[in-house]
Protein backbone atom coordinates (compact mmCIF):
# COMPACT_ATOMS: atom_id res chain seq x y z
CA UNK A 1 0.00 0.00 0.00
CA UNK A 2 1.45 3.55 -0.67
CA UNK A 3 1.34 6.50 1.45
CA UNK A 4 0.86 10.01 0.58
CA UNK A 5 3.43 11.97 1.44
CA UNK A 6 2.11 15.50 2.33
CA UNK A 7 4.28 18.39 1.70
CA UNK A 8 5.07 20.17 5.47
CA UNK A 9 3.46 22.45 7.21
CA UNK A 10 3.44 26.67 6.58
CA UNK A 11 3.84 26.54 10.59
CA UNK A 12 6.67 23.74 10.48
CA UNK A 13 8.86 25.90 7.69
CA UNK A 14 7.99 28.93 10.28
CA UNK A 15 9.06 27.40 13.42
CA UNK A 16 11.77 25.35 11.93
CA UNK A 17 12.92 29.23 11.25
CA UNK A 18 11.72 31.28 13.99
CA UNK A 19 12.94 28.66 16.78
CA UNK A 20 16.79 28.82 15.84
CA UNK A 21 16.68 32.05 15.19
CA UNK A 22 14.88 32.92 18.81
CA UNK A 23 18.09 30.70 20.48
CA UNK A 24 20.47 32.29 18.37
CA UNK A 25 19.51 35.78 19.88
CA UNK A 26 19.14 34.71 22.80
CA UNK A 27 22.37 33.47 23.20
CA UNK A 28 23.90 36.35 21.62
CA UNK A 29 21.98 38.32 23.86
CA UNK A 30 23.16 36.48 26.92
CA UNK A 31 26.74 36.42 25.88
CA UNK A 32 26.85 40.37 25.80
CA UNK A 33 25.00 40.44 29.14
CA UNK A 34 27.42 38.36 31.28
CA UNK A 35 30.10 39.68 28.74
CA UNK A 36 29.45 43.16 30.05
CA UNK A 37 28.75 41.95 33.22
CA UNK A 38 32.45 40.37 33.31
CA UNK A 39 34.32 43.05 31.33
CA UNK A 40 32.33 45.92 32.90
CA UNK A 41 35.23 48.64 31.85
CA UNK A 42 33.43 48.08 28.47
CA UNK A 43 29.88 49.86 29.26
CA UNK A 44 30.11 53.50 28.31
CA UNK A 45 30.43 56.28 31.22
CA UNK A 46 27.46 58.05 29.80
CA UNK A 47 25.35 54.74 29.90
CA UNK A 48 26.67 54.16 33.89
CA UNK A 49 25.78 57.50 34.82
CA UNK A 50 22.53 56.93 33.59
CA UNK A 51 20.88 55.01 36.27
CA UNK A 52 22.04 54.67 40.30
CA UNK A 53 21.63 50.89 39.99
CA UNK A 54 23.45 50.22 37.27
CA UNK A 55 26.53 53.04 37.96
CA UNK A 56 26.72 51.88 41.79
CA UNK A 57 26.43 47.97 41.32
CA UNK A 58 27.42 46.82 37.78
CA UNK A 59 29.71 49.38 36.37
CA UNK A 60 31.92 49.52 40.14
CA UNK A 61 31.80 45.37 41.10
CA UNK A 62 34.29 45.81 43.56
CA UNK A 63 32.82 46.47 46.89
CA UNK A 64 32.27 43.78 49.67
CA UNK A 65 28.82 44.12 52.22
CA UNK A 66 29.06 43.47 55.49
CA UNK A 67 25.88 42.55 57.24
CA UNK A 68 24.53 43.91 59.76
CA UNK A 69 25.69 47.17 58.24
CA UNK A 70 28.89 48.28 59.95
CA UNK A 71 31.62 49.52 57.64
CA UNK A 72 28.66 49.34 55.09
CA UNK A 73 31.32 48.26 52.10
CA UNK A 74 34.58 48.46 51.53
CA UNK A 75 36.66 47.38 48.28
CA UNK A 76 37.55 43.63 47.61
CA UNK A 77 40.92 42.71 48.90
CA UNK A 78 43.95 42.62 46.33
CA UNK A 79 42.38 44.77 43.68
CA UNK A 80 44.11 46.94 41.25
CA UNK A 81 42.73 49.18 39.04
CA UNK A 82 45.19 50.79 36.53
CA UNK A 83 44.19 52.65 33.42
CA UNK A 84 44.23 56.26 31.98
CA UNK A 85 42.05 58.50 33.52
CA UNK A 86 40.52 62.38 32.90
CA UNK A 87 39.40 64.16 36.29
CA UNK A 88 38.64 66.77 33.39
CA UNK A 89 35.91 64.88 32.15
CA UNK A 90 32.08 66.02 33.74
CA UNK A 91 30.73 62.81 33.41
CA UNK A 92 32.75 61.56 36.39
CA UNK A 93 30.36 64.46 38.44
CA UNK A 94 26.90 63.89 36.53
CA UNK A 95 26.77 66.85 35.42
CA UNK A 96 27.48 66.28 32.04
CA UNK A 97 24.56 66.86 30.23
CA UNK A 98 24.89 70.67 31.84
CA UNK A 99 28.69 71.37 31.07
CA UNK A 100 29.38 72.80 27.64
CA UNK A 101 31.66 70.54 26.14
CA UNK A 102 35.65 71.44 26.16
CA UNK A 103 38.80 70.60 24.85
CA UNK A 104 40.66 70.26 28.11
CA UNK A 105 42.30 67.03 29.41
CA UNK A 106 43.70 66.08 32.42
CA UNK A 107 44.91 62.52 31.61
CA UNK A 108 47.34 60.79 33.86
CA UNK A 109 47.92 56.72 34.75
CA UNK A 110 45.65 56.20 37.76
CA UNK A 111 46.60 53.37 39.81
CA UNK A 112 44.25 52.05 42.83
CA UNK A 113 45.09 49.11 44.81
CA UNK A 114 43.79 47.35 47.95
CA UNK A 115 45.37 45.16 51.07
CA UNK A 116 44.70 42.00 52.28
CA UNK A 117 41.81 43.79 53.99
CA UNK A 118 40.32 46.07 51.15
CA UNK A 119 41.39 49.00 51.84
CA UNK A 120 43.12 51.70 49.84
CA UNK A 121 46.93 50.80 50.75
CA UNK A 122 49.24 49.90 48.14
CA UNK A 123 51.37 47.87 50.83
CA UNK A 124 49.36 44.19 50.51
CA UNK A 125 50.37 42.74 53.60
CA UNK A 126 49.19 45.05 57.07
CA UNK A 127 51.97 46.30 59.69
CA UNK A 128 51.34 44.75 63.55
CA UNK A 129 51.09 48.97 64.53
CA UNK A 130 51.61 52.11 62.75
CA UNK A 131 52.30 55.63 63.47
CA UNK A 132 49.24 57.22 61.74
CA UNK A 133 45.23 55.59 60.68
CA UNK A 134 43.51 57.84 58.19
CA UNK A 135 39.77 57.52 57.69
CA UNK A 136 37.79 59.34 55.50
CA UNK A 137 36.04 58.85 52.21
CA UNK A 138 37.27 59.23 48.83
CA UNK A 139 39.16 62.01 49.77
CA UNK A 140 41.73 59.17 51.09
CA UNK A 141 41.90 57.30 48.04
CA UNK A 142 43.89 58.47 44.93
CA UNK A 143 42.70 61.40 42.99
CA UNK A 144 46.46 62.41 41.61
CA UNK A 145 49.90 60.67 40.49
CA UNK A 146 50.81 60.98 44.56
CA UNK A 147 48.45 60.99 46.98
CA UNK A 148 48.50 63.69 50.25
CA UNK A 149 48.88 59.96 52.49
CA UNK A 150 51.69 58.92 50.48
CA UNK A 151 53.40 62.69 50.66
CA UNK A 152 52.58 63.13 54.27
CA UNK A 153 54.38 59.64 54.63
CA UNK A 154 57.39 60.23 52.98
CA UNK A 155 57.89 63.90 54.19
CA UNK A 156 57.72 62.33 57.36
CA UNK A 157 58.62 58.83 57.93
CA UNK A 158 55.81 57.36 59.26
CA UNK A 159 53.92 54.55 58.99
CA UNK A 160 50.31 55.03 57.88
CA UNK A 161 46.69 52.90 57.38
CA UNK A 162 44.03 54.03 55.89
CA UNK A 163 40.55 52.99 56.30
CA UNK A 164 37.92 54.56 53.93
CA UNK A 165 35.81 54.05 50.85
CA UNK A 166 34.18 56.51 48.20
CA UNK A 167 31.32 58.02 49.81
CA UNK A 168 31.64 57.04 52.93
CA UNK A 169 30.24 59.33 55.75
CA UNK A 170 31.63 59.78 59.15
CA UNK A 171 29.52 57.04 61.03
CA UNK A 172 31.19 54.58 58.55
CA UNK A 173 34.77 55.70 58.94
CA UNK A 174 34.45 55.77 62.99
CA UNK A 175 33.45 52.25 62.73
CA UNK A 176 36.37 51.40 60.54
CA UNK A 177 38.41 52.75 63.09
CA UNK A 178 36.98 50.70 65.89
CA UNK A 179 37.28 47.44 63.76
CA UNK A 180 40.77 47.63 62.27
CA UNK A 181 42.82 50.97 63.43
CA UNK A 182 42.79 51.37 67.34
CA UNK A 183 45.00 47.89 67.88
CA UNK A 184 47.33 49.32 65.76
CA UNK A 185 48.96 51.36 68.55
CA UNK A 186 48.40 54.83 66.33
CA UNK A 187 50.32 57.85 67.74
CA UNK A 188 47.40 59.96 65.63
CA UNK A 189 44.27 59.06 64.22
CA UNK A 190 42.99 61.52 61.29
CA UNK A 191 39.22 60.98 60.26
CA UNK A 192 38.80 63.57 56.98
CA UNK A 193 35.31 65.26 57.37
CA UNK A 194 34.09 66.29 53.83
CA UNK A 195 31.52 68.95 53.60
CA UNK A 196 30.47 67.96 50.00
CA UNK A 197 28.03 64.71 51.14
CA UNK A 198 29.22 63.10 54.74
CA UNK A 199 26.34 64.84 56.78
CA UNK A 200 23.44 64.56 54.18
CA UNK A 201 24.48 60.29 53.66
CA UNK A 202 24.14 59.68 57.15
CA UNK A 203 20.51 59.18 57.28
CA UNK A 204 20.97 56.51 54.52
CA UNK A 205 23.45 54.38 56.57
CA UNK A 206 21.15 54.60 59.50
CA UNK A 207 17.91 53.31 57.64
CA UNK A 208 20.31 50.70 56.38
CA UNK A 209 21.61 49.72 59.21
CA UNK A 210 18.26 49.52 60.92
CA UNK A 211 16.85 47.73 57.93
CA UNK A 212 19.07 44.45 58.83
CA UNK A 213 19.97 43.85 55.18
CA UNK A 214 22.91 44.74 53.92
CA UNK A 215 23.84 47.90 51.59
CA UNK A 216 23.26 46.47 48.47
CA UNK A 217 20.09 44.03 49.34
CA UNK A 218 18.55 47.13 50.66
CA UNK A 219 18.89 49.85 47.66
CA UNK A 220 17.93 46.30 45.28
CA UNK A 221 14.54 46.54 46.84
CA UNK A 222 11.87 46.69 44.55
CA UNK A 223 14.38 46.97 41.76
CA UNK A 224 12.43 45.23 38.46
CA UNK A 225 14.67 42.78 36.95
CA UNK A 226 14.95 44.54 33.55
CA UNK A 227 16.56 47.59 35.35
CA UNK A 228 19.17 44.88 36.39
CA UNK A 229 19.76 43.84 33.49
CA UNK A 230 23.39 46.03 31.02
CA UNK A 231 21.74 45.52 28.30
CA UNK A 232 18.78 46.98 29.08
CA UNK A 233 20.24 50.23 29.86
CA UNK A 234 21.87 50.00 26.63
CA UNK A 235 19.39 50.05 24.36
CA UNK A 236 17.61 52.72 26.52
CA UNK A 237 20.37 54.87 26.29
CA UNK A 238 20.65 54.27 22.32
CA UNK A 239 17.22 55.39 21.81
CA UNK A 240 16.81 58.18 23.96
CA UNK A 241 19.75 59.79 22.47
CA UNK A 242 18.14 59.00 18.88
CA UNK A 243 15.19 60.70 20.53
CA UNK A 244 16.89 63.72 22.06
CA UNK A 245 15.78 67.23 21.15
CA UNK A 246 18.26 69.15 18.60
CA UNK A 247 17.46 71.71 20.40
CA UNK A 248 21.18 73.32 22.49
CA UNK A 249 21.22 71.96 26.20
CA UNK A 250 21.06 75.00 28.18
CA UNK A 251 24.52 74.73 29.95
CA UNK A 252 25.07 75.89 33.50
CA UNK A 253 29.05 74.98 33.56
CA UNK A 254 31.77 75.75 33.29
CA UNK A 255 31.68 78.54 35.90
CA UNK A 256 34.18 80.98 35.97
CA UNK A 257 35.92 82.00 39.59
CA UNK A 258 37.75 84.81 39.95
CA UNK A 259 41.46 85.20 41.54
CA UNK A 260 44.39 86.97 41.54
CA UNK A 261 46.02 84.07 39.49
CA UNK A 262 43.20 85.01 36.72
CA UNK A 263 39.93 83.63 35.89
CA UNK A 264 39.73 79.92 36.94
CA UNK A 265 37.12 77.40 34.87
CA UNK A 266 35.11 74.98 36.66
CA UNK A 267 32.41 72.46 37.29
CA UNK A 268 30.73 71.90 40.44
CA UNK A 269 28.61 69.35 41.63
CA UNK A 270 24.84 69.96 42.32
CA UNK A 271 24.65 67.67 45.15
CA UNK A 272 27.55 69.59 47.23
CA UNK A 273 24.93 72.33 47.13
CA UNK A 274 22.27 70.40 49.28
CA UNK A 275 23.96 71.18 52.74
CA UNK A 276 25.71 74.61 51.75
CA UNK A 277 22.02 75.59 51.65
CA UNK A 278 20.88 74.63 55.00
CA UNK A 279 21.31 77.36 58.25
CA UNK A 280 24.06 76.88 60.76
CA UNK A 281 20.60 76.10 63.37
CA UNK A 282 19.22 73.62 61.15
CA UNK A 283 22.13 71.55 60.71
CA UNK A 284 23.01 71.97 64.61
CA UNK A 285 19.54 70.23 65.52
CA UNK A 286 19.72 67.95 62.92
CA UNK A 287 19.22 64.01 64.00
CA UNK A 288 22.55 63.86 61.57
CA UNK A 289 24.18 65.74 63.26
CA UNK A 290 23.60 64.57 66.68
CA UNK A 291 24.41 60.63 65.06
CA UNK A 292 27.57 62.24 63.74
CA UNK A 293 28.30 64.22 66.97
CA UNK A 294 28.26 61.00 69.06
CA UNK A 295 30.14 59.31 66.55
CA UNK A 296 32.92 61.29 67.12
CA UNK A 297 33.32 61.74 70.75
CA UNK A 298 33.16 58.26 70.93
CA UNK A 299 35.88 57.96 68.79
CA UNK A 300 38.08 60.80 70.55
CA UNK A 301 37.28 59.40 73.98
CA UNK A 302 38.94 55.76 72.50
CA UNK A 303 41.90 57.68 71.13
CA UNK A 304 42.84 59.44 74.22
CA UNK A 305 42.11 56.22 76.04
CA UNK A 306 45.15 54.52 74.60
CA UNK A 307 47.49 57.52 74.83
CA UNK A 308 46.80 58.75 70.91
CA UNK A 309 45.71 61.73 69.40
CA UNK A 310 42.86 62.84 67.51
CA UNK A 311 42.61 65.14 64.94
CA UNK A 312 39.41 65.69 63.08
CA UNK A 313 40.30 66.93 59.35
CA UNK A 314 37.56 69.83 57.85
CA UNK A 315 37.92 69.27 53.78
CA UNK A 316 35.75 72.19 51.97
CA UNK A 317 33.79 71.64 48.86
CA UNK A 318 34.51 73.33 45.45
CA UNK A 319 31.25 74.74 45.70
CA UNK A 320 31.78 76.34 49.26
CA UNK A 321 35.95 77.52 48.76
CA UNK A 322 34.66 79.41 45.19
CA UNK A 323 31.47 80.27 46.13
CA UNK A 324 32.65 84.19 47.39
CA UNK A 325 34.57 84.46 44.13
CA UNK A 326 31.60 83.96 41.47
CA UNK A 327 31.08 87.42 40.50
CA UNK A 328 29.07 86.87 37.03
CA UNK A 329 25.85 86.90 37.66
CA UNK A 330 24.91 83.93 35.52
CA UNK A 331 27.17 81.97 37.47
CA UNK A 332 25.93 83.00 40.35
CA UNK A 333 22.07 82.32 39.39
CA UNK A 334 22.62 78.91 37.57
CA UNK A 335 24.27 78.02 41.58
CA UNK A 336 21.53 79.12 43.37
CA UNK A 337 19.18 77.35 41.19
CA UNK A 338 20.61 74.64 42.32
CA UNK A 339 20.06 75.20 46.10
CA UNK A 340 17.43 74.20 47.91
CA UNK A 341 15.18 74.89 51.28
CA UNK A 342 16.43 73.25 53.88
CA UNK A 343 14.12 71.97 56.60
CA UNK A 344 13.48 69.19 59.93
CA UNK A 345 11.10 66.80 59.95
CA UNK A 346 9.54 67.61 63.36
CA UNK A 347 9.71 71.54 62.72
CA UNK A 348 12.52 72.04 65.21
CA UNK A 349 14.22 68.79 65.23
CA UNK A 350 14.25 65.23 63.27
CA UNK A 351 16.07 64.68 60.04
CA UNK A 352 17.21 66.90 57.66
CA UNK A 353 14.23 67.37 54.63
CA UNK A 354 14.76 69.60 51.45
CA UNK A 355 12.58 71.02 48.61
CA UNK A 356 12.99 72.50 45.49
CA UNK A 357 12.81 75.58 46.35
CA UNK A 358 16.12 77.88 45.65
CA UNK A 359 17.21 79.83 48.72
CA UNK A 360 18.74 84.02 48.04
CA UNK A 361 22.12 85.63 47.20
CA UNK A 362 22.00 86.78 50.86
CA UNK A 363 20.86 83.23 52.71
CA UNK A 364 23.80 81.66 50.52
CA UNK A 365 26.38 83.89 51.59
CA UNK A 366 25.25 83.21 55.47
CA UNK A 367 24.42 79.11 55.23
CA UNK A 368 27.71 78.82 52.65
CA UNK A 369 30.22 77.78 55.45
CA UNK A 370 27.58 77.09 58.21
CA UNK A 371 29.22 73.08 58.56
CA UNK A 372 32.62 74.38 59.24
CA UNK A 373 31.38 77.29 62.01
CA UNK A 374 29.51 74.38 63.28
CA UNK A 375 32.44 71.83 63.56
CA UNK A 376 34.33 74.82 64.94
CA UNK A 377 32.55 75.51 67.70
CA UNK A 378 31.82 71.49 68.73
CA UNK A 379 35.47 70.80 68.71
CA UNK A 380 36.37 73.50 70.78
CA UNK A 381 33.79 73.00 73.25
CA UNK A 382 34.33 69.28 73.72
CA UNK A 383 38.63 69.56 73.17
CA UNK A 384 38.69 67.70 70.02
CA UNK A 385 41.59 68.96 68.08
CA UNK A 386 40.22 70.58 64.63
CA UNK A 387 42.44 71.16 61.34
CA UNK A 388 40.01 73.50 58.68
CA UNK A 389 41.80 73.03 55.81
CA UNK A 390 39.47 75.93 54.08
CA UNK A 391 41.47 79.17 54.80
CA UNK A 392 44.81 77.53 53.35
CA UNK A 393 42.82 76.00 50.65
CA UNK A 394 41.10 79.54 49.87
CA UNK A 395 43.73 81.62 49.88
CA UNK A 396 46.08 79.62 47.72
CA UNK A 397 43.60 79.54 44.99
CA UNK A 398 43.14 83.25 45.11
CA UNK A 399 47.20 83.01 45.10
CA UNK A 400 48.03 80.41 42.71
CA UNK A 401 45.24 79.19 40.95
CA UNK A 402 43.53 75.54 40.87
CA UNK A 403 44.38 73.09 43.83
CA UNK A 404 40.85 71.04 42.62
CA UNK A 405 40.65 69.23 39.46
CA UNK A 406 38.25 70.81 36.65
CA UNK A 407 35.45 68.42 36.43
CA UNK A 408 35.72 65.85 39.39
CA UNK A 409 35.36 67.63 42.69
CA UNK A 410 38.91 66.11 44.53
CA UNK A 411 42.15 67.42 44.65
CA UNK A 412 44.51 67.68 41.84
CA UNK A 413 48.02 67.39 42.50
CA UNK A 414 48.95 70.88 43.93
CA UNK A 415 46.04 70.03 46.07
CA UNK A 416 47.63 67.00 47.58
CA UNK A 417 50.84 68.45 48.23
CA UNK A 418 48.82 71.44 50.22
CA UNK A 419 47.28 69.09 52.25
CA UNK A 420 49.87 66.86 52.99
CA UNK A 421 52.40 70.26 53.91
CA UNK A 422 49.43 71.54 55.86
CA UNK A 423 49.01 68.08 57.96
CA UNK A 424 52.57 67.99 58.60
CA UNK A 425 52.53 71.42 59.62
CA UNK A 426 49.91 70.75 62.36
CA UNK A 427 51.53 67.73 63.64
CA UNK A 428 55.33 69.18 63.87
CA UNK A 429 53.37 72.73 65.57
CA UNK A 430 51.39 70.50 67.86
Amino acid sequence: MVHEVKPPHKRSKLLNVAVPLLLTLLAVWGTLELGLRHFYQLIPLKVCASDFILGSYYCQPYFVYDKPVRLAYWYKPGLKLEGYWDPADPYLTDVGPETRPSDRSDTFLYIFETDEMGFPNSQYKWQDSYDIVVTGDSFVTRSAPQTWIELLSAQTGQDILTLGASSWTTLNEVEAVKMYGLDKQPDWVMLLYFEGNDLINIQQYLDKQASGLNWREYDMQGVPWYRRLVTYHLARFALQNEESSPEPPHYRYPVTVTTDWGPMETVLKDVHLLPMSASYETLARSDEYAAMTTALLELDGLVKARGGRFLLVFVPSKEDLYWSRLWNDVDVNNVLERTVTVTLSEGDHGRLQWTPQYISYDEMNINHDAQSRLFADFTAANNIEFLDLTPALWQKTIQEGEFYHYADPHWNQAGNQLVADLIQAYMADK
